[in-house]
């Protein structure tokens, strides 16, 4: 894709924007010119020629790459002097073994789903053009699109880590009773509940007691069984402090329990997981686990 933007950033703070956003966007690259999950380059600045170490404009491979010549001959005006060089570098390279195909426009995800609502309705014997449920599949898309918001993300950033002074004794955190909501991944039903975290700082680090709870919604906002959430929110909690120990209990209702199947009302699961001292310490875990009972 090729865009054409007015700014009026210099070209180097126009990069380290860029390089921002690549950052918010998680991307991801293994090795040096190799592939990356998201890219984005300043091909032209202006009229401006530059040869920096960090940024070449124009970008040096820019006349060495069909598929973003061709759309940049849509935006350029024809006065621009680099208009002829790029016509002929098209004309070169399609002499090659570039090509490029133009690929139809897919559906967003909330189109997907609409649709997909659409069908069900219909499959189930309604009508999907009656009157209450017109709508329904724009506001079920809506609601996925919240409920299931960290499908996309592929690492939780929302904290932010804090210094005190290490005690001589262990010194337990322990945030109780945070409500999570989250869709069972074999049926795609509702189980909710709450989850009881604790750490044992080491080093002094401690996280903002606000970032766990957004920990637990990070986590429980995919598909996911009650198992995988209460592992997760330990593991990542442990990979963020380093601290001598993570203990987690999550326990929750299960609609696909009690509306299917077995049909089971108000029946409770728990489930725990413990690293560091809370798993080899005995008398640490009992604790942890009275404080929440």
């Amino acid at each position: 894709m090729a865009l054409k933007i007015s700014t009026t950033l210099e070209p180097f703070a126009l990069l380290t924007l860029i390089h921002e956003i690549e950052a918010k966007l998680n991307r991801e690259r293994k090795i040096h010119w190799g592939p990356r999950t998201i890219d984005i380059d300043i091909i032209f600045y202006g009229e401006l020629e530059l040869n920096e170490n960090n940024l070449v404009i124009p970008h040096k491979e820019v006349f060495n790459r069909l598929f973003v010549l061709i759309p940049l001959l849509e935006l350029l005006d024809k006065n621009s002097k680099y208009f002829s060089k790029i016509e002929e570098a098209v004309t070169r390279l399609k002499a090659t073994t570039q090509t490029v195909q133009v690929v139809p426009e897919e559906k967003s995800a909330k189109n997907r789903i609409e649709q997909a609502v659409y069908e069900i309705l219909a499959a189930v014997g309604e009508n999907p053009e009656r009157e209450g449920l017109q709508e329904t599949p724009e506001r079920v898309a809506k609601m996925y699109a919240e409920i299931l918001s960290s499908e996309r993300l592929s690492k939780f950033e929302e904290y932010k880590l804090f210094k005190i002074e290490p005690a001589e004794v262990d010194q337990t955190i322990l945030i109780k009773d945070i409500p999570f909501y989250s869709m069972c991944e074999h049926h795609m039903l509702p189980f909710f509940g709450k989850v009881h975290v604790a750490y044992i700082p080491q080093y002094g680090n401690i996280i903002g007691l606000s970032k766990i709870p957004r920990l637990v919604d990070y986590v429980s906002h995919k598909l996911s069984v009650q198992e995988n959430i209460t592992r997760e929110i330990a593991e990542i909690l442990n990979e963020i402090l380093q601290p001598k120990g993570v203990a987690v209990v999550a326990e929750a209702r299960h609609m696909c329990v009690e509306m299917r199947g077995v049909k089971k009302n108000n029946s409770l699961t728990k489930t725990s997981f413990f690293l560091g001292e809370f798993n080899k310490d005995i008398n640490k875990r009992m604790e942890f686990l009275g404080e929440i009972s």
